[in-house]
């Protein structure tokens, strides 16, 4: 009898310890399915270079593309006189005939190197305007994309981070590394991880 009343007690103890386990995770929430992509290439500055140049960049897919009214791009870089490079919406561009939508924020060299930021920023974009960033800066993103309307998260935003490593006056061409979160409403930034948030 009193194995059996010890019994009782423990499985008193442990059913809402086991019920507070299955429960702290949401069977329903959205499970992220693709790796975080990560690339490194060259775009050319949009002004003073030919119309077809790569100018613009695509953050789902971490790669440069033609700045045109396909609106396959999120924004476009350029390069001023004095060699500053300058991120361009791509509403500063082109005319959106989809949503469109972008948010740019700076990350201070002394707080977080590139490769150390494993999350972007849940606040503190600027958006839809047109911005001056250092090289050697790391730069957090948040866009809209239609890839993300079939998606069972009500967000289209999609999460990204640019760092423009050097800019090449003569042929006005700027070499950047992009990381990008291809799982919408998710915030993960390492290369080839599955983000859990």
């Amino acid at each position: 009898m009193p194995l059996r009343r010890a019994f009782v007690a423990l499985t008193l103890v442990a059913l809402p310890l086991l019920a507070a386990v299955a429960c702290s995770k949401d069977p329903y929430a959205p499970k992220a399915l693709y790796g975080v992509t990560a690339d490194t290439f060259r775009v050319l500055a949009l002004n003073g270079t030919a119309p077809e140049a790569q100018s613009g960049v695509r953050l789902l897919t971490a790669q440069s593309t033609v700045p045109d009214y396909s609106q396959v791009f999120d924004f476009a870089l350029d390069i001023d006189a004095e060699g500053k490079v300058i991120v361009l919406p791509r509403s500063k561009v082109v005319a959106c005939t989809s949503i469109c939508q972008l948010g740019v924020k700076v990350i201070p060299r002394d707080s977080v190197e590139f490769d150390k930021l494993y999350d972007a920023p849940k606040a503190g974009y600027t958006y839809d305007s047109v911005t001056t960033i250092p090289v050697g800066a790391t730069i957090a993103f948040v866009t809209k994309d239609v890839f993300c309307q079939p998606s069972n998260i009500s967000t289209y935003d999609l999460y990204a981070k640019m760092i423009v490593d050097s800019v090449r006056m003569s042929d006005r061409s700027l070499f950047v590394r992009v990381v990008s979160d291809p799982n919408c409403g998710f915030r993960g930034l390492v290369p080839g991880v599955v983000p859990g948030h």
